[in-house]
């Protein structure tokens, strides 16, 4: 079988990846902030990223460390330990809890549309992928998130060295559970490659192979640069 790009299925698929790209990283962000707000904190969305605000709480205990900044370096009694210590711990827990927010958002989306996909894997194999399939392809491909992080953090460390290959909340989050920095990324990133690989080479058809992965890559690096420096600002500053 010849094996080309179908420029028809191009343009469409660009444009799904273009759209599930700004989707993705919108929805990425309503992850964390599902996560602050269900931990009483008021929350900002913005384009790329989102804050919250922890500034009172985080005020008091900056107060009582300052207040009691001998004892607690010399690991002493002091009349607001209790508050202080469950302080410390709460407001770290709420910092992992909200940074895992955004990560397993994407996780939770791409595992819907695997579970889509071999719940109609007989239907695929008989009749071809229909929209609702192609709509699971995408979703299955939220994966590709944890890829691209992971890849791209290499790669700028290679480019423009500052001391590590990893970032963003993956590196946080290992971090945080005093892991190496580069446990969640490694992690999520090998699962998601494998995920990527049985999507395209065993659910995509073999046609339209070529052409999936060139509309993935065009409408990936366009959907990213049309939300991040295009209209994601103007829309949410």
């Amino acid at each position: 079988m010849k094996i080309s790009i179908d420029i028809k299925h191009l343009i469409f698929i660009s444009l799904g990846f273009v759209l599930f790209t700004i989707i993705g990283t919108v929805s990425h962000e309503y992850g964390h902030i599902i996560v602050a707000k269900s931990l009483g904190y008021e929350t900002t969305l913005h384009y790329g990223s989102m804050s919250y605000d922890n500034s009172s709480f985080q005020k008091n205990i900056i107060e009582i460390y300052n207040q009691n900044k001998t004892e607690i370096e010399n690991g002493t009694e002091f009349k607001q330990k209790a508050e202080y210590e469950n302080g410390v711990k709460k407001l770290t827990n709420d910092i992992l809890l909200v940074r895992i927010g955004g990560p397993l958002q994407t996780i939770i989306t791409g595992i819907i549309g695997l579970i889509i996909i071999f719940w109609r894997r007989k239907r695929i194999n008989e009749y071809g992928l229909k929209l609702f399939d192609w709509l699971a392809v995408f979703l299955s491909l939220f994966w590709l998130r944890e890829v691209f992080n992971l890849t791209m953090s290499i790669g700028i460390e290679l480019i423009k060295p500052d001391g590590s290959y990893f970032g963003g909340d993956e590196k946080k989050i290992s971090e945080l559970l005093n892991l190496w920095s580069g446990t969640v990324s490694c992690v999520l990133g090998t699962i998601g490659l494998f995920i990527s690989i049985f999507i395209v080479f065993r659910i995509v058809p073999k046609h339209l192979r070529l052409t999936f992965i060139a509309g993935g890559f065009l409408g990936g690096i366009f959907g990213f640069i049309l939300w991040m420096n295009i209209l994601g600002p103007k829309l949410l500053p």
